[in-house]
């Protein structure tokens, strides 16, 4: 938030500055971020220093065409607020995110009510409701225009399984994102086809082959398997082949990283994939992943973050992996650890080796980040050496490794840091991650 100095005599600047510019400033005044400062705080503060001022902040639309609202009881001040709010931002498209986490929880709010009186300028909507009060917002079907980024959540203990009963987001024209915090999607009809992105939206594995079969044009896709299914069945012979999607997450909630997504990986292939990451899966990884990799013919990076995926088995799917450009693994210091003896010894380039000929792992890997123990760090050493100090001049070779991270679970000794420092001086950046202190370059 700017601040703003009491000492300064803001009679004779606002004097002098015409209108349009004085507008512009105020526009600056308020960044991106949406919050009470920013969207509340600071419009009225503008229109309060001086008439001339307040005359610049009313006559300004953009100033007041962005609301962020926890809502309360009674509500007769903020119905007030927002029907100023949205009487002074003319006919602008609306920013929205709503906070409605405070009993009592009623099946409608004045606030909500008079929001939806001015749904066709909706654009981007954050709405964080009881599940008891999203068939309140039916009254917005078939005038969502402008409606762009659509984002629900709700803090219920009992998630909303109901499906397809809710049709209020199906008719909007515009709609290219949607994220689903703490519940299931398939409780409302989306227009699935129309989207590109999906941030966040927690699934069963039924839920997610589903999903991706009907959103064709998603280019990113973000899922938290809440739920594995019924493993005794397959999942209807669902293949899915999708050839839009280009950045793909998978995640577990904190409460259930032992999910099996075995299944949901037998079902999946993406051959234009760009980016994968894996987060917080901690059931066992197995011959169906390997496989799933090996349909990822265009992937440049993978992100393997606290997962329990083991050596040998990274070793065998970065085999299908020539195009990487981007490998990071990280493990949690409880978890057993991915980064051994065995996946640095194979992520080592042999020049004298046959393995060289074609066989070697990711020769186009250019940034890495990995989590290393001292049992390994000195592997861990060769193996970067291998990789920076490249005889350009000599075919065969491998990418030269530009960006190195280490995230090490414990000290690893003043020699291993030198031996670091040698390694910068042939160019690649490399960063030591403190957990307490944070990052340091060296």
């Amino acid at each position: 938030m700017m601040s703003f100095d009491a000492s300064i005599d803001v009679a004779i600047p606002s004097g002098r500055l015409p209108t349009e510019l004085l507008s512009e400033i105020f526009l600056h005044c308020v960044d991106g971020v949406i919050d009470i400062s920013n969207t509340i705080t600071i419009p009225l503060l503008l229109s309060k220093i001086c008439s001339r001022w307040r005359d610049a902040a009313i006559s300004t639309p953009r100033l007041w065409s962005r609301l962020f609202l926890q809502l309360a009881t009674p509500a007769d001040s903020q119905v007030e607020l927002v029907r100023t709010w949205l009487t002074r931002s003319g006919g602008c498209p609306l920013t929205i995110y709503v906070f409605w986490e405070e009993p009592p929880f009623l099946p409608s709010h004045p606030v909500l009510n008079a929001l939806m009186e001015q749904s066709a300028r909706w654009q981007v909507v954050f709405c964080y409701l009881p599940s008891v009060a999203f068939p309140s917002l039916s009254r917005v079907r078939n005038r969502l225009p402008l409606l762009t980024e659509l984002s629900l959540g709700t803090d219920d203990d009992l998630p909303l399984t109901a499906n397809g009963t809710l049709n209020m987001f199906e008719v909007a024209p515009r709609l290219t994102q949607i994220e689903c915090v703490n519940f299931a999607p398939t409780i409302f009809n989306f227009p699935w086809s129309q989207l590109s992105v999906i941030p966040i939206m927690a699934v069963s594995i039924e839920d997610s082959v589903d999903i991706l079969r009907q959103a064709t044009n998603l280019e990113q896709g973000g899922f938290i398997f809440v739920g594995g299914g019924n493993q005794r069945h397959p999942l209807r012979n669902w293949k899915v082949q999708h050839n839009r999607l280009r950045y793909f997450t998978i995640m577990t909630p904190p409460w259930n990283e032992t999910i099996d997504l075995r299944r949901l990986f037998s079902q999946l292939t993406f051959p234009f994939l760009e980016n994968l990451t894996i987060c917080n899966l901690k059931s066992p990884f197995s011959a169906e992943f390997v496989q799933f990799l090996s349909r990822l013919k265009s992937l440049r990076t993978l992100h393997l973050r606290k997962t329990a995926i083991v050596d040998h088995q990274l070793v065998q799917g970065l085999k299908h992996l020539p195009s990487l450009t981007s490998l990071i693994v990280h493990s949690s210091p409880q978890d057993a650890p991915t980064v051994t003896g065995i996946l640095l010894a194979a992520l080592t380039w042999k020049f004298f080796s046959d393995d060289s000929k074609g066989l070697m792992l990711v020769p186009k890997l250019k940034k890495l980040e990995l989590t290393i123990n001292r049992n390994v760090a000195q592997q861990f050493i060769d193996m970067v050496e291998s990789r920076v100090i490249v005889n350009d001049e000599i075919g065969g070779n491998p990418a030269r490794l530009e960006m190195i991270r280490v995230r090490p679970t414990e000290e690893l000794g003043e020699e291993i840091l030198c031996q670091l420092v040698l390694l910068r001086e042939w160019g690649p950046s490399i960063a030591i991650e403190d957990l307490e202190k944070g990052i340091t370059t060296i």
